[in-house]
C-alpha cells in the first residue's frame, strides 16, 4: 500500500558528483545526476547484480563498478565495454528507474510507475525563497516512520523527556488538545508552556496537521508575532526504520537564531532516539486494544484510525467522509 505514495530519499544537496545510495521500503536505490536532470534507479546492474551506488557518473550516466556497463537516465544500458563500441545493445539491457520529483529541496520518488498519490503539500512553502528555508541534521531512526510521526506529536511526553530542553514539569498534568480530520490530513491544536532551556515560561499554541501517511506541518505561536514553522518528514527505508527529513521556516531571518533552532531540535531528536531505541515494539499496534491509552492520545487514536482507513493493518475504508470532523477527546477504553 505504501508504495503508492510519494517520499523523500535524500536532500538535493546530498547528491553530488558521485552516485548517491538510498533506500525505500525495503528497496535499495540510486540516485544520480542525469543528462536532464536527478534520475532514481534501483541500486542493482542487471548484468551480475553489483551496486551501481559504487560506481561513478560519467556525462550523465551511471557506470557500474564491476563490468562498466553504462546507464542512462531513463535506465537504458547505453555502453557495453566488453562487447565492443560496435555491438547493438538489447532494449531489455536496463535498470529499473521509478519517477522523480524534486520539491522543498527533497528529491522525491515512488516505487510505482504510476502513482496516483501526489506529494503532500505545504501551503507556507509555496512562496519561500530558499534562504527562509533551514535544515536540521537528517537523521535515521530505529522504528517504523509511524512511530516517529507519532513521537513528533505526542505532547504527553515532553515535560518527561525533554524537561531540558524544551521545559514543563513531568509532575504536572498535560491537557489533550483538539483534534479535527480533514480530507488528507488530521490536525492537532494544544496549549503547551515551554521552558525552553530553563529560560522563562513560554504559553505556545501548538499546531500539528499530520499529512497522511508520514508528513507533519508543525507551528508554534507564542504570541509575538514570530511563528516557527516545522517541517517532519519520515520516510520508511524499512518496516521498522526511517529516515527523518526536518526542515524549518522561520519569521525572524536571524542567522544565529537559525543556528541555535537547528542545534536545539537536534538535540530534542538526539532525545527521543534514546528512547525509541529502547522500545520493544518499534511500530504502531493499529488496534487499540494492544496498548492503553491516556485522554492526551486522542491524537494518536485519530492518526491510527486514518493509517487504518488507508489499508494498513487490513482493507482500507472506502466509506468514510473525513472532511472537517472533530475527533473525540475523552479517554479511550483500556483494555
Amino acid at each position: 500500500m505504501l508504495s503508492r505514495f510519494w517520499f523523500p530519499i535524500a536532500e538535493v544537496v546530498e547528491v553530488g558528483a558521485a552516485p548517491f545510495k538510498a533506500r525505500l521500503l525495503d528497496v535499495d536505490l540510486v540516485v544520480f545526476r542525469g543528462a536532464n536532470g536527478l534520475a532514481v534507479a534501483r541500486d542493482r546492474c542487471p548484468h551480475r547484480h553489483v551496486r551501481l551506488s559504487g560506481g561513478q557518473v560519467e556525462d550523465g550516466q551511471i557506470i557500474c563498478p564491476y563490468h562498466a556497463l553504462a546507464f542512462d537516465e531513463t535506465g537504458q544500458c547505453t555502453r557495453i565495454p566488453a562487447v565492443g563500441p560496435d555491438a547493438r545493445i538489447p532494449r531489455n539491457y536496463r535498470v529499473e528507474t521509478f519517477p522523480v520529483q524534486v520539491r522543498y529541496g527533497l528529491v522525491w520518488t515512488c516505487l510505482v510507475p504510476d502513482p496516483d498519490r501526489d506529494l503532500p503539500v505545504f501551503p507556507d512553502l509555496v512562496d519561500s525563497r530558499p534562504e527562509d528555508v533551514v535544515f536540521i541534521k537528517t537523521r535515521d531512526w530505529p522504528v517504523s516512520s509511524a512511530r516517529q510521526v507519532e513521537n513528533f506529536f505526542d505532547i504527553g511526553h515532553l515535560p518527561v523527556v525533554h524537561g531540558a530542553t524544551l521545559g514543563g514539569k513531568p509532575s504536572d498534568p498535560v491537557a489533550a488538545g483538539k483534534v479535527t480530520h480533514q480530507k488528507d490530513s488530521v490536525t492537532l491544536v494544544a496549549v503547551y508552556v515551554e521552558t525552553p532551556f530553563g529560560g522563562a515560561p513560554r504559553p505556545c499554541e501548538y499546531t500539528y496537521r499530520i499529512v497522511l501517511p508520514f508528513a507533519i506541518d508543525f507551528t508554534v505561536r507564542d504570541g509575538t508575532g514570530h511563528d516557527m514553522r516545522l517541517y517532519d518528514i519520515a520516510s520508511p527505508t524499512s518496516a521498522h526504520a526511517c529516515r527523518v527529513f526536518q526542515f524549518m521556516k522561520d519569521t525572524r531571518h536571524v542567522d544565529e537564531h537559525h543556528r541555535a533552532l537547528i542545534e536545539g531540535l537536534d538535540h530534542v531528536n538526539l532525545e527521543d532516539i534514546g528512547i525509541l531505541a529502547g522500545m520493544t515494539q518499534d511500530d504502531i499496534p493499529l488496534n487499540a486494544r494492544h496498548e492503553i491509552h491516556l485522554q492526551v492520545d486522542n491524537i494518536a487514536h485519530a492518526y491510527r484510525e486514518r493509517l487504518r482507513g488507508l489499508g494498513l493493518g487490513g482493507a482500507p475504508v472506502q466509506d468514510r467522509d473525513w472532511a472537517l470532523t472533530e475527533a473525540r477527546t475523552e479517554p479511550l477504553e483500556n483494555v
